[in-house]
């Protein structure tokens, strides 16, 4: 069995691979080749515990990771945990992955799947709420799907900011990263803004002029009482494109705008209707998209990070 840490799964997978995982993940989904039970949550002195499993034709795996907002002012990841990735034949563990680097890889990927299929092809900027490890690799991985020269980040915390944009410029040296002072100016600055933080209350103004006719992706709210949009995107939006299905009765993004009666059960669609041509979106106008993970995008990346791994030699092997 192979142990990938966290610089190994940055170093191993470029970002437009990961966006190509995510696609074939979303095929096999569709084609029904693949098991996806509900994921399990269990919440304790405000952390989260999630167990994710999931099983294709070739593998079976399964993340087990921590939530812990506390751990920002421990110098800790937030996000925290492990996966383990088994062959779908035998059983035989393969490898034992950092679920941290893994989800944040994985979800940058997804993230930027939305831009691909809900932004113009020639969009050049990006806004980001939240300069966290999330909000960083969501930064990174649009630039592997649209030609991005810019990146304006809402600058809440100088240390934070400060290893945002040193990691950025790793991944993307080319890129400018320019500082917003709060979410006005950044929506004045950009087209394009993604929200990648753990916020209860919508993160950008609920004001439709400030809104009409950018383009918005929700990555951090994964509980029914959190909501990192404003319903005016909804309303201008008119639709939403989601990564998995189980997000409409998990998360505040889709429950309470369905709730409110914002958007209709109908209106909520599969971004896969996109990637498999059987729907087409309006890139000229408002558009929203809402993130929420799912057990296979962790098992098809981890397949292509352990494939990567044996082909270069990289990672320790260890034996049970």
């Amino acid at each position: 069995m192979i142990l990938l840490g966290a610089s190994e799964i940055f170093d191993l997978l470029a970002p437009r691979d990961a966006v190509a995982a995510i696609e074939s993940a979303l095929r096999a989904q569709d084609a029904g080749r693949c098991d996806v039970p509900q994921r399990h949550h269990i919440e304790r002195s405000g952390n989260t515990f999630l167990s994710m499993p999931a099983v294709s034709d070739s593998a079976a795996g399964v993340k087990f990771v921590a939530v812990v907002p506390g751990n920002a002012a421990r110098q800790l990841p937030v996000t925290i945990g492990v996966m383990l990735l088994s062959s779908a034949e035998t059983g035989e563990p393969r490898a034992l992955l950092d679920a941290g680097a893994l989800t944040a890889l994985r979800t940058g990927a997804v993230g930027a799947l939305g831009l691909k299929y809900m932004t113009p092809a020639d969009t050049a900027s990006i806004g980001i709420v939240g300069c966290g490890v999330q909000g960083t690799w969501q930064a990174i991985s649009a630039c592997a799907v649209r030609p991005i020269r810019e990146v304006f980040a809402l600058k809440r915390s100088p240390a934070s900011y400060q290893r945002f944009e040193a990691t950025v410029k790793r991944h993307a040296p080319s890129v400018e990263v320019i500082a917003c002072s709060d979410v006005h100016a950044l929506l004045k600055s950009t087209s394009v803004v993604i929200a990648a933080t753990t916020s209860g209350s919508p993160v950008l103004p609920d004001e439709p002029r400030l809104l009409e006719g950018k383009h918005f992706v929700s990555v951090g709210s994964y509980r029914s009482s959190m909501q990192e949009l404003p319903d005016s995107v909804y309303r201008l939006a008119q639709s939403l494109a989601i990564d998995t299905e189980g997000a409409r009765k998990e998360v505040g993004d889709i429950v309470n705008v369905l709730a409110r009666g914002i958007l209709k059960d109908s209106d909520v669609f599969p971004v896969v209707e996109l990637v498999l041509g059987r729907r087409t979106i309006a890139v000229e106008r408002t558009t929203a998209y809402k993130t929420a993970g799912n057990a296979l995008f962790d098992l098809f990346v981890a397949e292509a990070l352990l494939a990567r791994a044996e082909a270069r030699g990289v990672g320790s092997r260890i034996a049970l």
